[in-house]
């Protein structure tokens, strides 16, 4: 017992004769970010030298998203442009899917992810230095980080978005000679991508890159079409710089015949349209709104017996006016077909006859008329309705007396025709009522002595729709016991192909074997072929608690209701678990795509149960099959 007592009062008498400047050297490391102390609830640690600090706190700091995998013991650090996945004590980490090899792996402690500072805060595009004196690690981010830019719809209207992190400044250069414009942003690039390949009525392509360090500036030139009309301005936090292009009218072009005076006036997007009658002198007023006027010379009219002159002018801030100075009491058609405005000056015409033609997998209807005649083509999905307006027209005596003309085949219940007046003047509205929504295509184009419109009895047919098998070639995406995602994603992507090539569609494989294709191609691709559909074909991981089937989308309305369709059929065909439909903002494949686009999860490899359908051909056919139903859902009209 005495030995015990002396033994213990020695080792006091030890502890109390330790200098002061051996305590000093067990001072907490600090860590400073952007000059600011950062506090945490567990202190940054020394190991071989190496500095580990929690994940959560650096990163969150650093703009980036933490998700913690528990089953699989791995974290993952998001930014919009790099995922870092580190794996407890683990040297080997994963950045955009390149391995690192690291000095220290990261490691648990009271129940904190500690990972390596330096190698995180570097990988997040900082620089990180040691103060041995202060026993302070200094994290310095100077400049914004350009996480994305990308080509998509602001209010109607294309724009380039250049998004950052951060307030960013920046400066416009024009070369006029080279239809070229470089926008100097204040940050350093962080994206995957240094380009976008659009090639439509305003943009050909964007390319970035940095050309300084300090300051850091990135420059993005943007390859422009001739002509084209823009204005720049920042989103309000001024994190994004915005170039959105003006829809300009490009061309008017005149057609002058005997009985008849056609004007076209095409602008470079769609647009609204609002016309009016004046009277003393009588004049037609046209206005196109969202649409700014160009440096066209002033129209040239012909000689004619309708019009005297054409006036164009910017009548207000996004509104072009034409206006029509008239001969006399004469009748006149306004239509639109997408980006051209017609205006047809003629005598009173009418259409004489309406006639179905029954093909094999089709139903022709064929409207004559006793002149050439404008028209416009609506489509109704919900009401299973087809309607060809056609303005300022009689109907013939050979048709006064069929207000509704019954045909009761596959494809087409009825037609009814209807005299309908409107604040201009009397429209025939010429209504298809059909069986179920289902393709079809104008065999004609406007103005018109005969109108001919093709109607299939597979709402697939002639459907150019892209199918994207995710991942790829060096990109396998999820990895469960040997299982690849990416093997997966291309049997159902084949399987589905077969299914919708089989019933009329036209199919374009993004990938049809183990290739990597970037995601950013990938929506390349299907704008440049100009599809009807885009669906990407995706499976999940996550804990393995985790199963179902999920459809993401972009948020769109009409991406939406796509998203819907898929999803309410998969669950059907499928039967897992239903989690609905999600919005996404980052994924470049719904969200760089024109047409309707989703991209389908279709269920958990983490998950023992969902990859053991998944494994089985039968249950990939089912998928594929699911999927099918979806997109004929779809364009029949039918969601729920």
């Amino acid at each position: 017992m005495l030995k015990k007592t002396a033994l213990v009062i020695m080792m006091l008498i030890l502890l109390l004769g330790i200098p002061s400047y051996g305590m000093a050297s067990l001072k907490p490391i600090e860590i400073y970010i952007n000059d600011v102390k950062i506090d945490s609830d567990v202190p940054p640690m020394i190991i071989n030298d190496r500095t580990l600090a929690p994940v959560r706190v650096i990163s969150e700091n650093l703009g980036a998203e933490v998700f913690w995998d528990n089953d699989q013991r791995l974290v993952q650090i998001m930014t919009q442009s790099k995922t870092i996945i580190l794996r407890i004590d683990d040297r080997k980490a994963l950045v955009n899917g390149q391995e690192i090899f690291l000095d220290v792996p990261a490691k648990i402690v009271n129940d904190r992810t500690m990972v390596p500072l330096r190698f995180l805060g570097e990988t997040l595009g900082a620089e990180v230095s040691w103060d041995n004196d202060l026993r302070r690690v200094i994290i310095d981010r100077s400049g914004a980080i350009i996480v994305d830019f990308s080509y998509e719809m602001i209010e109607g209207k294309p724009s380039v978005v250049i998004k950052g992190d951060s307030p960013m400044e920046y400066t416009i250069t024009e070369i006029k000679e080279d239809n070229r414009l470089a926008i100097d942003v204040t940050g350093h690039l962080a994206t995957l991508k240094n380009g976008i390949y659009i090639y439509d009525s305003f943009l050909n392509k964007a390319v970035a890159g940095e050309i300084f360090s300090d300051p850091p500036i990135t420059r993005v030139v943007l390859d422009l079409q001739s002509m084209v009309s823009y204005h720049t301005y920042q989103s309000s936090d001024k994190t994004s710089v915005i170039l959105t292009f003006d829809n300009i009218l490009e061309d008017v072009k005149i057609e002058s015949q005997r009985h008849d005076f056609l004007v076209k006036l095409k602008t470079t997007n769609p647009a609204t349209m609002n016309y009016f009658f004046l009277s003393n002198p009588d004049r037609l007023v046209l206005d196109i709104s969202d649409a700014m006027l160009s440096e066209l010379d002033p129209p040239e009219v012909p000689k004619n017996d309708f019009v005297k002159d054409i006036r164009l002018g910017q009548f207000a801030e996004n509104t072009v006016r034409a206006v029509f100075d008239l001969k006399g009491d004469i009748n006149y058609q306004v239509f639109q077909d997408d980006n051209v405005f017609s205006v047809i000056f003629s005598e009173v015409n009418t259409v004489e006859d309406v006639q179905v033609i029954s093909a094999d997998d089709a139903d022709i209807i064929e409207i004559a008329a006793s002149g050439e005649i404008g028209y416009e083509l609506k489509t109704d999905k919900n009401n299973k309705k087809l309607k060809i307006v056609i303005p300022g027209v009689a109907i013939g005596t050979n048709l006064l007396d069929q207000d509704v003309i019954s045909v009761k085949d596959n494809i087409i219940d009825n037609i009814q025709l209807v005299k309908v007046k409107d604040s201009k003047n009397y429209n025939l509205e010429i209504s298809v009522n059909l069986n179920s929504f289902t393709s079809y295509e104008t065999l004609s184009s406007p103005p018109a002595a005969l109108i001919r419109l093709a109607i299939h009895s597979s709402p697939l047919k002639n459907k150019l729709i892209v199918v994207d098998p995710g991942h790829g070639g060096s990109e396998p995406g999820a990895i469960i016991d040997n299982v690849q995602e990416k093997d997966l994603n291309l049997d159902i992507g084949l399987k589905l192909k077969k299914l919708l090539e089989a019933n009329g569609a036209r199919v374009f494989m993004i990938r049809d074997d183990d290739t990597f294709v970037s995601h950013f191609v990938r929506a390349g691709m299907a704008n440049e072929i100009d599809a009807d559909l885009f669906i990407s074909i995706h499976n999940n991981s996550a804990g393995s608690g985790a199963s179902g089937t999920e459809t993401l989308y972009f948020p769109d309305p009409e991406k939406k209701l796509f998203a819907q369709a898929i999803q309410n059929a998969m669950t059907k065909y499928v039967g897992l678990n239903d989690r609905g439909i999600v919005e996404r903002t980052g994924i470049v494949v719904t969200r760089e795509t024109k047409m309707p686009s989703a991209l389908v999860e279709v269920g958990f490899m983490s998950n023992k149960s969902d990859l053991a359908l998944l494994m089985t051909d039968e249950f990939r056919q089912k998928v594929a099959e699911g999927i099918f139903q979806g997109i004929v859902n779809y364009l029949s009209g039918r969601i729920d």
